[in-house]
Protein backbone atom coordinates (compact mmCIF):
# COMPACT_ATOMS: atom_id res chain seq x y z
CA UNK A 1 0.00 0.00 0.00
CA UNK A 2 1.22 3.23 -0.89
CA UNK A 3 0.25 6.28 1.41
CA UNK A 4 -0.35 9.55 0.11
CA UNK A 5 1.06 12.47 2.22
CA UNK A 6 -1.41 14.79 2.14
CA UNK A 7 -1.21 18.20 3.58
CA UNK A 8 -4.77 19.02 4.86
CA UNK A 9 -7.43 16.47 6.00
CA UNK A 10 -11.05 17.16 5.15
CA UNK A 11 -13.34 15.98 7.92
CA UNK A 12 -17.13 17.14 7.48
CA UNK A 13 -17.17 20.84 7.66
CA UNK A 14 -12.93 20.75 9.36
CA UNK A 15 -9.74 21.14 7.57
CA UNK A 16 -6.79 20.12 9.40
CA UNK A 17 -3.51 20.35 8.53
CA UNK A 18 -1.31 16.73 8.46
CA UNK A 19 1.95 17.51 9.11
CA UNK A 20 4.77 14.35 8.79
CA UNK A 21 7.25 14.34 10.99
CA UNK A 22 10.62 12.44 10.22
CA UNK A 23 12.08 13.35 13.77
CA UNK A 24 9.05 10.71 15.93
CA UNK A 25 7.11 7.84 15.75
CA UNK A 26 3.27 7.49 16.27
CA UNK A 27 0.79 10.20 16.02
CA UNK A 28 -1.49 12.08 17.06
CA UNK A 29 -3.90 15.06 17.00
CA UNK A 30 -4.57 18.53 18.35
CA UNK A 31 -8.53 19.28 17.73
CA UNK A 32 -8.89 22.87 18.76
CA UNK A 33 -5.96 23.75 16.34
CA UNK A 34 -7.25 21.33 13.26
CA UNK A 35 -4.01 19.78 13.25
CA UNK A 36 -2.40 16.18 13.13
CA UNK A 37 1.01 15.17 13.28
CA UNK A 38 2.23 11.83 12.12
CA UNK A 39 5.45 10.30 12.91
CA UNK A 40 7.34 8.80 9.91
CA UNK A 41 10.90 8.04 11.61
CA UNK A 42 10.36 4.37 11.56
CA UNK A 43 9.31 4.35 7.61
CA UNK A 44 7.12 1.28 8.07
CA UNK A 45 4.23 1.65 5.70
CA UNK A 46 1.46 -0.77 7.98
CA UNK A 47 2.66 1.34 11.26
CA UNK A 48 2.18 4.61 9.85
CA UNK A 49 -0.91 3.50 8.35
CA UNK A 50 -2.50 1.88 11.55
CA UNK A 51 -1.76 5.02 13.21
CA UNK A 52 -3.20 7.62 10.72
CA UNK A 53 -6.07 4.78 11.47
CA UNK A 54 -6.16 5.25 15.59
CA UNK A 55 -6.14 9.21 15.00
CA UNK A 56 -8.87 9.40 12.51
CA UNK A 57 -10.62 6.72 14.73
CA UNK A 58 -10.41 9.11 17.79
CA UNK A 59 -11.32 12.60 15.81
CA UNK A 60 -14.42 10.58 14.64
CA UNK A 61 -15.06 10.01 17.58
CA UNK A 62 -14.56 13.59 19.06
CA UNK A 63 -16.85 15.01 15.90
CA UNK A 64 -19.38 12.42 17.11
CA UNK A 65 -19.32 13.10 20.97
CA UNK A 66 -18.69 10.05 22.22
CA UNK A 67 -14.97 10.28 23.01
CA UNK A 68 -15.17 10.51 26.88
CA UNK A 69 -12.73 11.61 29.67
CA UNK A 70 -12.07 9.20 32.25
CA UNK A 71 -12.95 10.52 35.78
CA UNK A 72 -10.02 8.20 37.25
CA UNK A 73 -7.28 8.74 34.94
CA UNK A 74 -6.36 12.48 33.15
CA UNK A 75 -5.73 12.49 29.68
CA UNK A 76 -7.38 9.06 29.19
CA UNK A 77 -10.07 8.38 27.52
CA UNK A 78 -13.46 5.98 27.10
CA UNK A 79 -15.35 5.38 23.73
CA UNK A 80 -19.18 4.90 24.26
CA UNK A 81 -21.59 4.86 21.38
CA UNK A 82 -23.85 2.25 19.76
CA UNK A 83 -24.33 0.36 16.63
CA UNK A 84 -26.25 3.10 14.33
CA UNK A 85 -23.50 5.79 15.86
CA UNK A 86 -20.72 3.08 14.70
CA UNK A 87 -22.50 2.85 11.14
CA UNK A 88 -22.23 6.97 11.01
CA UNK A 89 -18.31 6.72 12.35
CA UNK A 90 -17.51 4.17 10.30
CA UNK A 91 -18.55 6.03 7.00
CA UNK A 92 -16.73 9.32 8.36
CA UNK A 93 -13.89 7.23 9.04
CA UNK A 94 -14.00 5.65 5.37
CA UNK A 95 -14.64 9.48 3.70
CA UNK A 96 -11.25 10.46 5.93
CA UNK A 97 -8.69 7.53 5.40
CA UNK A 98 -9.62 7.57 1.75
CA UNK A 99 -8.02 10.70 1.46
CA UNK A 100 -4.54 8.97 2.06
CA UNK A 101 -4.79 6.55 0.25
CA UNK A 102 -3.27 6.70 -3.50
Amino acid sequence: MLIKKIKKLHINSYTFSVIWDKERDGATFNYTNREIIIGTRDNFQDTIFSNICHELWEIVAVENHVRLSRPDCDGDYIFVYDHRQHDVMANMFASSISQFIV
